[in-house]
C-alpha cells in the first residue's frame, strides 16, 4: 500500500502558531458569541468586531502582550496610585494595560486602527483618563514587597485566585509578565466577554466577590 504525504502544502509553523491557528479555529465561535452585544462590539465602526484592536495582516510588531495587534498605542503620561498602606511600586501603566487605555485614557480614539485616526474617543463611565490615582492600581508586580504581595490573601490557598491545572475555577483571575504575577486591567477585566458578566468582569461584584479573592481578612 502507497501511503502519499502531502506535507509539502503546509508551511511548517511552530507550535505557538499552531495554537493559535487551533483557538481561532475552534473557539472563535465561541469567543465571538461572547462578545456580540457587549461594550466591545466594534460592529459600529467597520461591520467588524475584532478589527479595532487585532488584524490579520500588517499587524504591528513589538505588541508581546496581544496577538496581531492593530490599534495605536497611547503615549499618555499617567498619575499612579499611591498609598502609605500598600508596600508595592506601581508602575506606569505597560503590557496589556497599556494597550486598554490607547482607547480608555482618552487621548487616542477609537477609531485610531489600521493607519487610520479616528475621531470619536471614549466618554462617559468608560474613560479613565490620565489620572489613575484613584483607580484600583495596575502594572504592580504579585511577587513584590517586604512579604510578597500573596500575603493580601490571608491563608495561603492557590485556587482562591488561580484557575485549577485539572478544570475550570469559578474564581479566575489572569497574571502577566511572568513570575513576576503583574497585577494589569486584563487581571479583573475580560476584554472578549467570555464569562458574560456585567462590565467584561471576570468575576461577579455581587457581594464583593471579585475583590474578596484578594483582600480576604484584610
Amino acid at each position: 500500500m502507497c501511503v502519499r504525504h502531502h506535507r509539502s502544502f503546509f508551511p511548517a509553523i511552530s507550535s505557538s502558531a499552531a495554537a493559535l491557528l487551533f483557538s481561532v479555529i475552534f473557539f472563535g465561535a465561541s469567543v465571538d458569541a461572547a462578545i456580540q452585544g457587549s461594550a466591545h462590539d466594534f460592529t459600529a465602526f467597520d461591520g467588524t468586531i475584532c478589527d479595532p484592536c487585532h488584524t490579520p495582516h500588517n499587524a504591528q510588531t513589538g505588541v508581546p502582550s496581544a496577538p496581531l495587534w492593530d490599534h495605536t498605542i497611547t503615549t499618555a503620561t499617567f498619575d499612579t496610585y499611591t498609598s502609605p498602606t500598600m508596600d508595592l511600586t506601581v508602575n506606569s501603566p505597560e503590557g496589556v494595560s497599556k494597550l486598554c487605555l490607547s482607547c480608555h485614557d482618552g487621548t487616542v480614539a477609537i477609531g485610531s486602527y489600521g493607519g487610520s485616526t479616528g475621531t470619536d474617543f471614549m466618554t462617559g463611565d468608560a474613560l479613565t483618563g490620565t489620572d489613575l490615582s484613584n483607580d484600583h492600581p495596575i502594572s504592580i508586580d504579585w511577587n513584590e514587597g517586604s512579604n510578597g504581595a500573596h500575603s493580601l490573601m490571608g491563608p495561603f490557598d492557590c485556587s482562591k485566585c488561580h484557575t485549577l491545572h485539572s478544570g475550570p475555577s469559578a474564581r479566575e483571575l489572569v497574571f502577566f509578565n511572568g513570575n513576576a504575577g503583574s497585577i494589569e486591567c486584563a487581571t479583573c477585566h475580560d476584554v472578549h466577554n467570555d464569562k458574560e458578566i456585567d462590565k467584561l468582569l471576570r468575576v461577579s461584584m455581587v457581594g464583593s466577590e471579585l475583590c474578596l479573592i484578594c483582600h480576604q481578612d484584610k
